[in-house]
């Protein structure tokens, strides 16, 4: 943490402006905590990253982010979703209405990382410079992971499989390692880590 000098401070208290050592832009105590953990990321400071995670998952503990409640008539049959950062794992919470009459259902996934990590490397693996469709990617993830699926009928038809794989693409696409669309994945060439690709993206989030 860059502490300010004894001639800083007698500005800033001379100035009347409130500011302490450590200070950033950012506009909350959470994208403080998490614009230093992205810091420390940067410079490979794992000590101090691990420190600042620690007070994060302290704080979202005791400060939990609010949720918003969006109004029935913004929904259209359609569904969203949030990304929550833990040590091991991520939680992607999706909020899903499947038809105007009914209310909007929250269902909770966690997702381990090095479940992630692996999806990119095989994407990586895969890329030859065009999308790369969802099947694809699919039967060399279950055969990986020693899950059975012999075909993509096979995979498609396995709603707990298929669901995660797809929330899986959306994180990836979200935090700017692949377009995801049309059932097809163009890696986008991202050569920063995914832990620092996803504390950027909470960052601006929130």
């Amino acid at each position: 943490m860059e502490l300010l000098t004894p001639k800083q401070k007698e500005v800033i208290i001379r100035q009347g402006r409130e500011k302490f050592s450590g200070q950033t832009t950012a506009k909350t105590m959470r994208g403080w905590i998490t614009g230093h953990i992205s810091k420390f990321s940067k410079k490979g400071n794992m000590e101090m990253e691990f420190i600042f995670r620690e007070i994060l998952n302290a704080y979202n503990h005791y400060h939990p982010e609010k949720r918003l409640d969006i109004p029935i008539e913004r929904w259209k049959g359609k569904s969203s979703f949030q990304i929550i950062d833990k040590l091991d794992r991520i939680i992607v919470i999706k909020y899903q209405k499947p038809n105007k009459l009914e209310e909007p259902r929250r269902i909770e996934t966690e997702i381990k990382k090095e479940e992630i990590k692996y999806l990119i490397s095989l994407i990586k693996y895969l890329d030859k410079g065009k999308p790369i469709k969802t099947k694809t990617i699919a039967l060399n993830f279950s055969a990986h992971y020693g899950l059975g699926h012999l075909t993509w009928k096979s995979f498609f038809a396995d709603r707990k499989y298929h669901n995660q794989l797809t929330l899986m693409l959306r994180v990836l696409d979200r935090i700017g390692y692949t377009n995801y669309l049309g059932g097809k994945s163009k890696w986008l060439n991202n050569k920063i880590s995914f832990q620092l690709a996803l504390d950027n993206y909470l960052l601006l989030s929130s």
